[in-house]
Formats: structure tokens, C-alpha cells, sequence
């Protein structure tokens, strides 16, 4: 192992073989590591959430960390515990993954993007700068997500007045296999993108779209 300077490395924490640690590292308890990663400056790697009695989301982590061979984990990167990432993964410079989430293999998740609780990432998904994943969303294989997209799981938290209470039933979009979204899409609560699917530049997506179409505009629609 290669470790630089002012490292912190928790109790039981496991390490695999070849892997190359950065300056200001800090990994937290019980992470697991696999074989021939590299983690650069400054990541945060299984750092637990801390709540607020302004919370009012149950907070689950009690599962370590545990990042698969051959990832590169970016500076300042934080990756929060009971996530789980797979392997030969790139996660960018300043990336946020709470707890609960499932990266699978291959995928790239490009600088500043931020992936809430509770959402899966299937295996050859890159996902670029400045993307927000909202939490219980589901994106599966192959898929694209361009820079600057928006996601959302609540549809009750923009009305005047409201007073937020999360529910088990908020629910972020879902995107089949093989979706790609343009640059600085909007996509609402609930909706599914069908397998195939694509959604073009600026658009915001407020109902399910069909497999193999194309939607543009606001709200998206289909083009003939």
C-alpha cells in the first residue's frame, strides 16, 4: 500500500492489496476497500450521517462502506456508510454518495455530481458534472445522464406554507436500460423512462416516456 500524508484510517477497516492513498484521507470504521484502488486527496470514505431534529427521514447506516477492485475515488470525494460500490468505478473530484445507495461495475460517476440515499446505479452508466441523483431513484445499465441534470422525489415540498414529512411511498424517477438525458434536464417525481428512451436538452420530463422515444420541450413530448 502507498500512503500519503495525514491519513486517518478507522478500527477494523479492511484494505486490499495495491491500493494507493492520497494526502488528508480519512477513512471511517469497518470500510471495506478492495484490491488496486486509488483514493485521492482529501476523500471522506465511509463517513456516517449525522441527523438533526429536523429530520424527519429515518436515517439507516448501520453497514459499512464497501468499495470494489479497481475504483478511483477523486479528491475531496465524501461517500457516506451502507453504500455499496462496484468495481472499476470512477467517481470524480468532489462527489457526494449518502448512505443506502448501489453503484454497480463500470460506471462513472463524473466531478461535483450528488447521489441522495437509497438510489441504484446499474453496471456502464456514466452519469457527468454537476448531476443531482435524488433519493429512491433507480437508473439501470448503459444509461447516459448529461451535465447540470436535476432530479426530484417529492412533489409536495414546493407548496406554500408546506410543512415537510417524508414517506416511505417518495419515489425519484426511474430510468430503464439504455436511457440517455440531455444537458440540464429536469425529471419529476415518479416518472419512468422506458428502455431506450431518450430525453432532450432543458427538457422537463413530468410523465412516463415510452420505449425508444424521443421527448423535447416543456413539459417533454413526443416529436413527430
Amino acid at each position: 500500500m502507498q500512503k500519503g500524508n495525514n491519513v486517518v484510517i478507522g478500527k477494523n477497516v479492511i484494505l486490499g492489496d495495491n491500493c494507493i492513498i492520497g494526502n488528508n484521507v480519512t477513512i471511517y470504521d469497518f470500510t471495506v476497500i478492495g484490491n488496486k484502488v486509488q483514493i485521492l486527496d482529501g476523500a471522506v470514505l465511509g463517513r456516517p450521517p449525522i441527523a438533526t431534529k429536523n429530520i424527519s427521514r429515518k436515517i439507516n447506516a448501520a453497514n459499512p462502506l464497501r468499495i470494489g477492485d479497481g475504483c478511483v475515488i477523486g479528491a475531496n470525494a465524501v461517500l457516506y456508510s451502507s453504500s455499496t460500490i462496484g468495481k472499476n468505478v470512477l467517481i470524480g473530484d468532489l462527489c457526494s454518495i449518502r448512505e443506502e445507495c448501489e453503484i454497480g461495475n463500470n460506471v462513472v460517476i463524473s466531478r461535483c455530481v450528488t447521489i441522495n440515499y437509497s438510489t441504484k446505479v446499474g453496471n456502464f452508466t456514466k452519469v457527468m458534472d454537476n448531476t443531482h441523483l435524488t433519493g429512491n431513484m433507480v437508473i439501470g445499465n448503459n444509461c447516459f445522464i448529461s451535465v447540470c441534470v436535476s432530479t426530484a422525489n417529492d412533489n409536495n415540498s414546493f407548496k406554500p406554507n408546506a410543512v415537510f414529512e417524508y414517506k416511505n411511498n417518495m419515489k425519484g424517477p426511474v430510468l430503464e436500460d439504455n436511457v440517455s438525458i440531455g444537458e440540464g434536464a429536469i425529471l419529476l417525481p415518479g416518472i419512468t423512462i422506458k428502455k431506450g428512451g431518450l430525453v432532450g436538452a432543458g427538457a422537463v420530463v413530468t410523465k412516463d416516456v415510452p420505449e425508444n422515444t424521443l421527448v423535447l420541450g416543456i413539459p417533454a413530448r413526443t416529436r413527430n
